[in-house]
Order: structure tokens, then sequence, then C-alpha cells
């Protein structure tokens, strides 16, 4: 049996004021459509077209990533006819070189494979006047800039890494316990949630570095790729070697002969792909930046990363919480602590952003197993970022996930996505944040207090 998948709809309701709603449009746009991101006149709609690798039944296919937009120019609006438009990114494929040695990815290049395809498109922000789209493309750590009115993306901007020799974070879920420290790794920031913020006169892109990697080792044909390894099964190289960066840091640093034991650095998952020659790794880059970052939009410079903050804070306030993995549902709460430290631990997935007077409020939601982090920035000083308070849903940890399930009192275990609701489109006139999590099911209403200035700000995106 042959399988198309390239069968991915874009469909258009209108909702009428009887509560049913009609079908307006049943659109065809490509391969496995993500994100949808409408205009607020909802006269355009960009989609992230993502693209994945499948199997169709006779060979293996991995599709071109593509940005998708629809356009309704008439005066009825949805009623009338629509304009398609799909971008893919082919004119980037004689330049992909340029955009690894500075950051970005190109992950799967077997079976011929080209840039155009192995790129996947994530989620999208639009900037204040909505000229411009910037879509994440996580697994390639990189963003692209989209310009709505010429149709056409203008730039990829990538990422970057990570030094953790200058910051910290938990590599092992089999060293008993929470340990934040450097260690010899340079991370990739991958941000699945972006948003376009303005702070004082200046413009930000404030991304959720939670990490993905791409495994098609379950897909025939693919030759059972699968760029992700633990340390502990790679070969390092001799600390002698003058680009040795990972065994040098080792031999300085008292980790000479068990670096890569499970307690230490083995059980860290990174990428077989990056840091080697002939199979032997000089560096080690693994998956997800572990915090939030902005980047000035006009030069794409990053401004601020939190650093080990995140998994900081958890490990100060929700300690049974710190890396736990939200599941099995059998399992004791705090006995999943620190179970994805050696993966992409408290997973940063997603962004809300409030302003309150001239203060930035966001809310950070972290997907493992569940808590919402909440940050400000007083006036126009992105540096004078100031963590709030951490949140959880799990309100007892010496249970059982199942028995706090027939309980009914959990929540927003594995958070996929925040909005914020100003008080002047709020129903209730109150400002309000919404939450969805898919392991709990579970859809949250928030009331948010403690807003000093006019609440009236802000919007859903």
């Amino acid at each position: 049996m042959m399988i198309n998948e390239n069968s991915g709809l874009l469909e258009v309701y209108r909702i009428e004021n009887t509560g049913t709603h009609t079908r307006m449009h049943s659109i065809p746009v490509g391969v496995r459509p993500d994100m949808i991101m409408p205009t607020s006149d909802c006269r355009t709609v960009v989609f992230a077209v993502e693209g994945n690798a499948y199997n169709n039944g006779s060979h293996f296919i991995d599709p071109e990533g593509a940005i998708g937009i629809i356009r309704f120019p008439h005066a009825d609006g949805i009623a009338g006819s629509y304009q398609y438009t799909q971008l893919d990114f082919r004119k980037f494929n004689d330049a992909w070189q340029d955009l690894v040695s500075r950051g970005a990815r190109f992950i799967y290049r077997e079976n011929n494979n080209k840039f155009s395809n192995d790129v996947e498109p994530e989620y999208i922000t639009f900037n204040t006047d909505e000229s411009i789209a910037y879509v994440s493309l996580q697994e390639n750590n990189a963003v692209a800039e989209v310009d709505l009115i010429t149709l056409n993306i203008t730039a990829i901007h990538p990422l970057g890494f990570k030094n953790w020799t200058e910051s910290k974070l938990d590599v092992s879920d089999k060293d008993k316990g929470i340990n934040i420290r450097q260690w010899p790794v340079m991370g990739m920031y991958q941000p699945d949630v972006i948003k376009f913020v303005t702070i004082g006169d200046k413009s930000y892109l404030l991304t959720a570095n939670e990490g993905a990697t791409k495994d098609y080792s379950d897909i025939e044909g693919s030759g059972g790729f699968n760029e992700a390894s633990r340390v502990e099964d790679l070969t390092i190289d001799d600390p002698y070697h003058e680009t040795a960066h990972v065994p040098f840091w080792a031999s300085q640093n008292g980790f000479f002969w068990n670096l890569q034991t499970e307690k230490n650095l083995g059980r860290l998952v990174v990428s077989n792909l990056e840091g080697k020659h002939d199979n032997v790794y000089d560096d080690l880059f693994t998956f997800g930046g572990r915090s939030i970052s902005l980047y000035d939009t006009s030069t794409f410079t990053q401004v601020y990363d939190s650093g080990s903050d995140v998994e900081e804070k958890i490990a100060q306030y929700q300690p049974d919480l710190f890396n736990a993995n939200g599941k099995p549902e059998s399992s004791i709460v705090s006995k999943t602590k620190d179970a994805r430290s050696d993966a992409r631990g408290p997973e940063v997935e997603c962004l809300a952003v409030a302003k309150d007077g001239d203060s930035t409020v966001i809310f950070v939601g972290i997907e493992r197993p569940g808590l919402i982090a909440i940050y400000s920035i007083p006036g126009s000083d992105v540096n004078a970022i100031k963590f709030e308070s951490l949140w959880s849903g799990i309100p007892k940890t010496n249970e059982t996930y199942q028995s706090l399930y027939n309980q009914r009192v959990i929540s927003d275990v594995g958070l996929d996505d925040l909005r914020y609701i100003p008080a002047n489109e709020s129903p209730n006139n109150k400002p309000l944040l919404l939450s969805t999590a898919s392991t709990s099911g579970t859809v949250s209403i928030f009331e948010i207090k403690g807003l000093t200035g006019p609440i009236g700000s802000g919007n859903v995106r």
C-alpha cells in the first residue's frame, strides 16, 4: 500500500452566532503542517509545513520543509476565494556550509538529502505590524525570517551554541540526586516557541530553548539514522591533541579517568554528528539550552540567556520535581526526580508575555514535569531581568501520578502552550493565563495577580 503523506490540510471554519460552525475551505498544504498563526484581521494565515520524514510504502522520503501563507483578499473575508503561497528553502541549499559554520545545523545528509529537505519549521511569531514572520527551525538550531509583504524568506539566522563550561547543568540521571555544575559540553539552543517582544524602544526575539533530536531509526529506508548518542558510547580524543577541548578540560578538572562514567558525563545524550574527526570526539554538543534567550532582531545578536537559572530555581523551590519525567502514572512523583537530566533536562517549552506598565512579564512553560516560571524585566534594560516565582500543578510528591489523577488534583503535566489574555480582552475583565498540557490532558485558566501597572496591555499571542 502506498502512503500519501502529502495530504496535510488546512481547514477554515466560520463560527456562527448560533454556536454552529460551517467549513468554508479545505486546503491541501503539504506534509504534516504544524503551527498556524493568523494575522490580527484574519486575512492572512501563516503556518509551518514541518515536512517530517516517512516511508511511503516503497521508499524513505524526507519532504521539504516550507512556510505556507494563505490570503483572503476579498471583502467577504474567509467566505471568498483564497490565495495560497508556499515558500520553500531551496535557495539556501548552496549556502548551508556558511549557515552551519555560523551555528545552524544540516542534520540528515544521507540519501542525497538537501538542506531544504532537512529544514523543519516549528513555531511562528509576527513583528508588531505583522509585516515579518519569524519561524523557529528547531532541530536546525536557527530562525527563518519571512517578509509577509513580498512573500519571501529573506534570511536564516543561526543561533550558535552555549558553552556549558561557562554555565551549569545536571547531566546524569544516575548520580543519585541534583548535581548542577560545569561540564565540557556545548549546548544547541534549538528553541520551540519563540515570541517577538518590544522592550523600551527595541525589538527582541524571546526563545524557549527546549531542544530536539532527529531519530529515523524506525523508518524503513533511512539507514537506521539516529543523531543521538550517550557520551559513554563515544570515543573521546587524546587530551594532548591541540583541538581536544573535552579531554583537555577533563585532565584539568579531575575527570581524566572517569569523565564518561554514568555518574559524571557518560549518561548525557549528545549529537553524534558534531564535534568529531574520524569518529573521535574533541567536542560534545547536547540538545537544548535549558533556558530562555533574547535576541536583538536588528542584528540577531543574543543579548541575554538565563544560563542555569531554570534548573537552579526548580532545585531550590521544587526539588522533588527537578527534571522529573511526569510519568509513568504508576510512579511516585518524587521517584521520577532527575529522570530527564541526561536528556534535555526541564525542557523549556513555551512562553507568554504580558506588559505591566513599563515592565515586561514573561511566563515560561517548563514541560518536565510541568511548571511555570515567571520572570520580569523592569523598564528597558534586558539585563535587569529577574526571577519572580515558580508554579506547579502537582500538589503532592509523595503519591503516584495516578493517585493524583484519581483525586483530580493534578494539572499542567507536560506543558505545551501558554497564552496571556490581557484584561481588556478577557471575559471577566481580569488578566488571564491559559495553559495546555498533553500528558495530563488539561487546560488551565489562571487569574494573574500582582500586576501593578495598567493591565490592559499585551495580547493573546
